[in-house]
This record gives structure tokens, C-alpha cells and sequence, in this order.
């Protein structure tokens, strides 16, 4: 088919304006097809574009479209801004100005409205009352606040990729409506997804600034850390999908699959989704060293393919900033384990599941304080590289004292070599990372109720010695401290023997010690006896994990000349000390602890007026419990302030 330009220039133009019209034809021309000529939609798209109106509006649109998207990115950081600033003003304020700071949050408690609001959103657990407890997959649920800050968090991405988008029919871009919106979504969701993934990897740091300034626990930002990281993969997904179907609706796929824009996104998109599910409960939980590995190398992947994909594309300065956060946590960990330096520890065995690690005191430039907890590298073998954290005890000496229940991994080969010692102890060469931890100003309050379990008492004994130094200074309100103790076995309590015998110089403290197993054979001393039961049927040598509990659901109490015996005998492995004489401010219970109850009788005894501290931290089970009674009790009217701090991390 011929096409005459000469005849096309004076049929447009009335034959004038040759010169101008010209320069249509010769855009018509360019845009002639394979089989020869033009179609109607090429050339209505040549006319648009040579329309400075339409290129003009098109552009702008376009960016527009962009700053939109940067702007519901910082809108998305000042959500958490706002988060941290009022957390800040709180926990700050608590630690720096006490007093004044619990004036007035014991003159919010009087109101209805915040009793409500504490009483059913901040307080308690999202369902069931179950918090620190995993659930059927392996997974801890975020309490009910966090939750809804989560829930807030997505609505509003969701929205801000979902709306305000302008269509043009003059698009000199774009023509169709379809291949419009398509590139808007892409473009906004990529941009949101950036600003998305920065608090991402900056709430999973250990050096995270933020602790410091909110005082939230560790496994609080864990917790934000995990459901971001989704909701990131998501934004990801939306940015991928509307881009691969604008490039099908605009046939530019074999174009586009061969640049170097498109191959690293494609790189971090599979990284992304092999992160969302190898960060699964049950993976994380049972193969825990093949998740934390493979989730660093992973995300360092994830990181350069995103580098390499925005750098292309003008938005290198999205990822240089996610780095920078990545890089200086790392350096920072560094930083902590050099002042230590490599210590040689002596771990002494003292029951069938716990160890003591004892570290000469050296000099740091942040001592542990109270509830501080450090990670500890064996450096002995090829886990040398394996991080575990726990809890800190500072001793008068400078020496730093940790409780370790043995699991599965490195704590169980140190616990198989000490079991070939003869005197069950050794030394061992270790470097610590520490020390982190959120510090409570308990010292505050005029009465602290603390419930540990376990090796859970550790952090809190530490809140005990640290009241005790505000009283000696006097600037502590604390007049009481119920401090309860829960056990398996009477001869765990020789774990915090030097602790509880120290308990008896401070007059404001009660410390209630509940053992919730009974055993009839052999001395505390005899750690090893569970593995020497010659006869396991018998009654007299049932095995330690069986527990026997009455119709009340309590184990039954022995007699109390069976009780006197078996707590001579424990404290008869230290010293030779004697429970008569040197334990009697300690009273024994030979019980499963009832929270509730326990909680509801010590807070009515108390003065209305009387602030009250509770703080947990115990088997899971036994901190959810405390949640839920410290929950309902703040639901109550009172003139007092009460106030939870659990110290338990489960991530």
C-alpha cells in the first residue's frame, strides 16, 4: 500500500502551513508499521506526543505519582516516630524523673477510659491470654497492642497503594487506562517498600538505638521486626506483579528481561520469598542455626539485589541507607565482644539442666545493670561462631555470674564434657557480647511483686540488689518486695543458694520459694543421681520428669520432718549451712504457685494508694498467667498506679 506525504500535508493543513505540518507527517512516517503503514493508535500517539500540553501534563503526573509514593513512605516512618517519641517520653521520663513521671501516671490510672484501655488493649494478650507460649506452628502471637499496632501499620499500606491514583487520556506515556494505573501501582509500591524495609532491618539489630530511648524489650521489636519484614514482601510482590503485567500490556518483556535492573530484582524477589517461608515457627525453632544462617545470607542477597535494581533506576540512596543501619549494628557487636576480650570462664555443673558460668571481672564501658543479659561465644570447637543469650548476675567482686539451662546445641556439649570431669567443672575460653537489656525503674514504685522460675530469677534478683543501692542513695520509694521463687526440685535451689542466703541482709524483702516436684531420694549435692536409678519402677526412684499431682491439681505435700531433711540436705552441699539457722527468712512451699490468687491477695492487702510494680519472668505459662491477672486487676479502681514489666524474651 502506497502513502503519499505530500498529499497527507495539504489534507491536515488546508495546504498551509506546509513546514509545520511536516513535522507530523514525519512522525506518522516514522511510526509506519511492518506491514507499511500506521495505525490509528500509533498515530494519535505520535500527535500526543508532539503536543507540549500533553507532554507536559503527562509528566507531572507521573511525578507526582512518585511523590505520592515518598509520601506515604515518611508517613509510614512518622507513624513510627510517633510510636517512639510518646514511648520515649514515658520511659525516659520514668527513669530521669521518677517522681514526677508517676504523679502523673497515677493520675491517668484514676481515669475510667485509660483503666479500659490498659485493662483491654495495652495490657493483655491478643487471644487465649497467651503471649510468650508458643502455639500449635512454633510461633509466639504479639500482645494485643502490638497487634494493633501491626494491624494500623499494614491498613495504611494498604491504602497508600490502593488509592489517589489520576488517569489521562492524553497520556503521551501510556495510552491505555490499564497500562497507566499499572505503572502508578508499580512505581508507588516500589518506593513504599523501600521505606518500608528500613525499620525492617533496623528493629532486628541488637544495637538498635531505639531500645534505649523506649525502653521495649528486645523480642517486642523482634516481634515488629518479623510481621515488617512481611508486610514488605508483600509491598514487593504488589511492585513485582504490576510491573511484569505493565510490561506484558505494553510488549516490552523480551526488552526488559535483559536488563540488569530486572535479573537483581527478580534475584531479591526469590530471596524474599524463600526468607518469608524459611523464617517459618517451626523451622526457626527446630533448626534454628540453619534458619539464622541461611536468613543473613539470604537478606545480604535480598540487600544487593535491591541495591542493584534501585541504583539503575535513580533510588540507590533507599538501600545505601538500609545498609548503613545493617553495617552499624554489625560494627557495633563487634565493638562490645573487643572490650571483653577473650575470657577464660569456669562452668560448674549444679543439676541435671543448669550450669554456672563464672567470668573474672574486667573492666567495660557499660556494666551490666539490673535484668541486663549478655550473648556468650564459646570459642572452643567450630561453634565458635553461635551466639547465646543469657542472664546476668553482678557479683560484689566484679565477677559476672550466668545461669545456663542446657538444650540442644553447644550448652549440651559443654554439659556431656563436664560429665566426664570427676568434680564436674572446667574452664573454657569465651568472649561476651554485652550488655543489652531494657532497665525497669522499679525503685519507683512503693511495693514490687516479683514472680520468677527457674533460672528466670536471675534478672530479677539483680532488680532486688539494685533497689537495695537506690535505698542506700535515697532515691528509692520501694517499702516492700514479695519476691517468689518457683522450682521443680528442692535441690534446684541450690542454683541461687549465695543469693538467697545474701536476701536475708535486706529487710524489705520476702522471698517465697515454691517447689512444684517432690523427690524422696538422695542429697541435692548428688547432681547425677537421676542417671544412676537402678530401679526406675519403684515409687522411690521414679524419674525427674514425671510429675505427680493430686485431685487438686498440686503436688502433695510431704511431712515436716521429710521437709526439714530434704532442705538440710540442700543447703548441706554449700558450706555446710543449715536451713534452721541460716534460711529462716526464706519460707518454703511445697506447691504449684496459683497466680491469680497469689496476685489478687497481695494487691488487696496493699494500700489503694500504694503503686505497685509487678514484674515476671518464669516459664511461659506462668508469665501469661501474670499478664492475665496483672490485666484484670488494673481494670480495678484504685487510687494506685500497677504496672507490668516482664522480663521473659521469646523470639
Amino acid at each position: 500500500m502506497s502513502f503519499n506525504g505530500t498529499q497527507f500535508i495539504h489534507q491536515a493543513n488546508g495546504g498551509n502551513n506546509a513546514a509545520a505540518a511536516a513535522g507530523i507527517a514525519a512522525a506518522v512516517i516514522a511510526s509506519v508499521t511492518r506491514n507499511g503503514v500506521a495505525t490509528p493508535v500509533q498515530r494519535a500517539k505520535s500527535t500526543k506526543s508532539q503536543n507540549p500540553v500533553y507532554v507536559k501534563h503527562s509528566a507531572q503526573l507521573r511525578q507526582m505519582n512518585m511523590k505520592r509514593g515518598q509520601w506515604w513512605g515518611a508517613g509510614l516512618m512518622g507513624f513510627w516516630a510517633l510510636l517512639v517519641l510518646v514511648s520515649s517520653i514515658e520511659h525516659l521520663g520514668s527513669r530521669f524523673f521518677p517522681n514526677a513521671m508517676m504523679k502523673w501516671k497515677q493520675a491517668m490510672a484514676r481515669s475510667p477510659m485509660a483503666r479500659l484501655w490498659r485493662k483491654h488493649v495495652t495490657m493483655p494478650a491478643l487471644l487465649n491470654n497467651k503471649h510468650t507460649t508458643r502455639n500449635i506452628v512454633g510461633g509466639v502471637l504479639p500482645t494485643r497492642f502490638e497487634s494493633l499496632t501491626l494491624f494500623c501499620y499494614f491498613v495504611l499500606i494498604v491504602i497508600g497503594e490502593a488509592v489517589n491514583y489520576s488517569y489521562y487520556s492524553h497520556d503521551t506515556y501510556w495510552t491505555e487506562k490499564r497500562q497507566q494505573i499499572s505503572r502508578y501501582v508499580g512505581d508507588r509500591s516500589a518506593i513504599m517498600t523501600m521505606f518500608i524495609l528500613i525499620p525492617t532491618y533496623l528493629f532486628a539489630g541488637r544495637k538498635n538505638f531505639l531500645l534505649w530511648l523506649t525502653g521495649w524489650k528486645m523480642s517486642t521489636f523482634y516481634a515488629f521486626h518479623k510481621w515488617l519484614a512481611r508486610m514488605a514482601i508483600f509491598s514487593a510482590f504488589v511492585h513485582t506483579i504490576t510491573m511484569l503485567i505493565n510490561s506484558y500490556w505494553i510488549k516490552k518483556i523480551h526488552t526488559r528481561k535483559y536488563t540488569k535492573w530486572w535479573r537483581w530484582g527478580s534475584v531479591a524477589m526469590v530471596c524474599g520469598g524463600i526468607i518469608l517461608f524459611q523464617s517459618a515457627p517451626l523451622i526457626r525453632t527446630r533448626m534454628y542455626d540453619v534458619f539464622l544462617y541461611g536468613h543473613i545470607v539470604l537478606a545480604c542477597f535480598f540487600l544487593i539485589g535491591v541495591w542493584i535494581h534501585t541504583q539503575t533506576l535513580g533510588y540507590g540512596e533507599y538501600a545505601y541507607s538500609i545498609a548503613a543501619v545493617w553495617c552499624f549494628d554489625r560494627f557495633m557487636r563487634f565493638m562490645k565482644i573487643s572490650q571483653f576480650g577473650l575470657r577464660l570462664a569456669h562452668i560448674k555443673l549444679v543439676s541435671e539442666d543448669i550450669l554456672v558460668m563464672t567470668v573474672p571481672s574486667v573492666l567495660t564501658l557499660k556494666k551490666p545493670s539490673a535484668g541486663s543479659f549478655g550473648y556468650v561465644y564459646f570459642l572452643e570447637g567450630w561453634n565458635f561462631f553461635q551466639s547465646h543469650p543469657f542472664s546476668v548476675i553482678q557479683e560484689d567482686n566484679g565477677d559476672i555470674k550466668l545461669l545456663i539451662r542446657v538444650k540442644n546445641g553447644i550448652t549440651k556439649k559443654v554439659y556431656s564434657r563436664l560429665l566426664n570431669n570427676p568434680d564436674q567443672m572446667c574452664y573454657t575460653r569465651v568472649a561476651i557480647e554485652g550488655f543489652y537489656g531494657e532497665y525497669k525503674p522499679a525503685f519507683s514504685y512503693d511495693q514490687v511483686i516479683m514472680i520468677g522460675g527457674g533460672n528466670g530469677v536471675v534478672g530479677l534478683y539483680e532488680y532486688v540488689k539494685d533497689i537495695a543501692q537506690k535505698k542506700k542513695d535515697g532515691k528509692c520509694n520501694v517499702k516492700f518486695v514479695k519476691f517468689y521463687w518457683t522450682v521443680r526440685h528442692w535441690h534446684s535451689i541450690e542454683w541461687l543458694l549465695p543469693e538467697l542466703l545474701k536476701l536475708k541482709e535486706f529487710d524489705f524483702v520476702q522471698p517465697i520459694v515454691y517447689v512444684t516436684r517432690q523427690e524422696s531420694r538422695g542429697k541435692g549435692g548428688e547432681r547425677l543421681a537421676y542417671a544412676l536409678d537402678e530401679n526406675p519402677s519403684t515409687p522411690s526412684d521414679r524419674s525427674q520428669d514425671e510429675i505427680e499431682v493430686n485431685e487438686e491439681g498440686t503436688t502433695p505435700e510431704p511431712d515436716d520432718k521429710e521437709e526439714t531433711k530434704i532442705k538440710a540436705d540442700i543447703v548441706g552441699v554449700t558450706a555446710e549451712v543449715n536451713s534452721e539457722s541460716d534460711l529462716p527468712h526464706v519460707e518454703f512451699r511445697s506447691s504449684r504457685p496459683n497466680v491469680a490468687e497469689l496476685l489478687h491477695e497481695d494487691i488487696n492487702e496493699l494500700d489503694s494508694s500504694d503503686n505497685i510494680m509487678v514484674m515476671s519472668c518464669a516459664h511461659n505459662n506462668m508469665c501469661d498467667d501474670v499478664r492475665k491477672s496483672v490485666a484484670c486487676e488494673v481494670g480495678e479502681q484504685r487510687i494506685g498506679r500497677i504496672d507490668l514489666a516482664e522480663l521473659l524474651q521469646v523470639w
